[in-house]
């Protein structure tokens, strides 16, 4: 059975250069399409995916398994990648398609780097702000090199919610109960289908929870380190422990958690 390598035995400043190089590369690639009429294509019924997606996708693929080609790899418009050495990547090339597509700057690169399933170290860069943010395990949370940490707020009443659900017709109905339970009970409710900034925003105290039924492995792995290393918690959606592997997750800043579970009735 493998054992967990700390990062830094294996060079954490060195991988998280790589990622970070990755990402950003990746987001050059949005950036520069994001001013056009994009086309996109039809993925299901009510899902969508664009150029961007693919160009990005391969670029991180690319950089990435230059530097550690036994990594396996988890993403979001390819076929899996089988890893040897225990280590796995998370990628989702443009977390926020919709948002990009429409022209909302709400959207990111999103990478993160698990060792059997818990992960490791988490990057999340949006090409448009700017702003990059980064954790690796047990110490701290970043934005653009400076600590952050999740909000105070203690009150569902006084909180910022984000809401999704999945592209599933059944999910998008559980998706408008759960807005409109949020919406009764909160300050505000945002829905922005980008899961990874959702994350980072509560990580940095912009927003304090976010529910979404349909988040995959992909959407939240690199932000649910983000959130946790910022004091946030990370639940799964359909159960009260978490496997980043599972889709679905309800993310807080911990103060208004029992709360917004009681609302939710989950």
């Amino acid at each position: 059975m493998l054992k967990a390598v700390p990062l830094s035995r294996i060079c954490v400043m060195s991988v998280l250069e790589t990622v970070i190089s990755a990402a950003k590369s990746a987001g050059s690639i949005l950036a520069g399409e994001f001013s056009r009429i994009t086309k996109f294509e039809a993925k299901g019924k009510h899902d969508i995916v664009t150029r961007a997606d693919y160009h990005s996708e391969f670029l991180i693929i690319e950089q990435l398994q230059a530097e550690y080609p036994d990594y396996g790899i988890v993403t979001e418009e390819s076929p899996n990648i089988e890893g040897k050495s225990g280590y796995c990547w998370y990628i989702d090339p443009l977390d926020g398609t919709s948002n990009f597509i429409t022209g909302n700057p709400y959207f990111a690169v999103s990478i993160g780097l698990a060792f059997q399933n818990e992960i490791m170290l988490g990057v999340v860069f949006n090409p448009i702000s700017g702003e990059l943010f980064y954790a690796e395990k047990g110490k701290g949370a970043y934005l653009n090199k400076k600590e952050i940490s999740v909000s105070e707020r203690s009150e569902l009443s006084g909180s910022f919610v984000a809401c999704a659900y999945a592209a599933q017709e059944e999910k998008i109905r559980e998706g408008i109960d759960l807005l409109e339970k949020l919406a009764l009970q909160s300050r505000r409710v945002v829905v922005n289908f980008a899961p990874a900034l959702d994350l980072c925003n509560i990580a940095r105290g912009r927003i304090d929870a976010l529910i979404d039924n349909g988040s995959t492995p992909e959407d939240h792995a690199a932000a649910s380190l983000i959130l946790s290393e910022a004091g946030g918690s990370v639940r799964n959606y359909d159960r009260a422990s978490w496997d980043v592997n599972r889709t679905g997750i309800i993310a807080t800043n911990k103060y208004i958690q029992e709360k917004l579970l009681t609302v939710l009735d989950l």
